[in-house]
């Protein structure tokens, strides 16, 4: 859960701390990639591991796949908007 008044770095903690806590029906993967000074985040449906892994069933199967670039003046609101979208899929996913 994000604080009030949240900085950037409290929010890109929050998606690293998901990740790291491995969600039961999801895997989530968050990656800085330093030479374009941006951030990816790729959710997964778990059931990719269980099944035929080629590209097509990753596509299948991918249910988040953002690239967020860090030095646009709109990149909290897209760390944010990626954040909320990724607890509302953890959240679908507990419910199903």
């Amino acid at each position: 859960m994000i604080k009030a008044n949240p900085t950037m770095n409290d929010v890109i903690n929050e998606l690293m701390f998901i990740a790291i806590a491995k969600p039961e029906k999801l895997s989530v993967s968050v990656r800085y990639i330093g030479h374009a000074d941006a951030l990816e985040v790729i959710a997964i449906d778990k059931t990719y591991f269980s099944g035929a892994q080629n590209p097509n069933t990753w596509s299948a199967h991918k249910l988040m796949d953002k690239t967020i670039y860090l030095d646009g003046l709109t990149a909290f609101r897209q760390v944010t908007s990626t954040y909320n979208e990724l607890s509302n899929l953890i959240k679908n996913e507990v419910a199903a």
